[in-house]
């Protein structure tokens, strides 16, 4: 697509699409590794949001040390596939490889993120 003018609010709509979807994966795996409430909703909400793609994978990954490192993989492999994505809509070429290794950072960006957040929440939830 190259410079077009749909190519970035398509580069946006892909980016905010994935980054959802691995922020659901990667909130999967932290409130597994913390033991949440099951039955919190937003707990179901987020098992029945990762179900359809995370039990196949289940059956390739197995979970080591009692967490799940599917769901871990999962965030891991989505946000591989939005950097190419948007390489590829930016009409810039970027092998697989390096779409896996590039998508590392931005996993441990994105659990730093959902730790910061979630103190920032609790503190604002503190003073009410």
């Amino acid at each position: 697509m190259g410079d077009g003018y749909l190519s970035n609010p398509l580069i946006f709509l892909v980016q905010v699409i994935f980054g959802l979807y691995a922020l659901l994966a990667l909130l999967r795996f932290l409130l597994q590794a913390v033991r949440a409430d099951f039955y919190n909703p937003i707990s179901q909400f987020i098992v029945k949001a990762t179900a359809p793609v995370l039990n196949p994978l289940r059956r390739v990954i197995p979970s080591i040390g009692g967490k799940d490192t599917a769901s871990l993989v999962l965030a891991w492999l989505v946000l591989a596939l939005e950097l190419l994505l948007v390489f590829l809509i930016a009409g810039q070429g970027l092998q697989p490889l390096a779409a896996l290794l590039l998508a590392i950072p931005e996993l441990v960006e994105l659990g730093i993120n959902v730790f910061l957040y979630g103190i920032l929440i609790l503190v604002i939830i503190s003073w009410v």
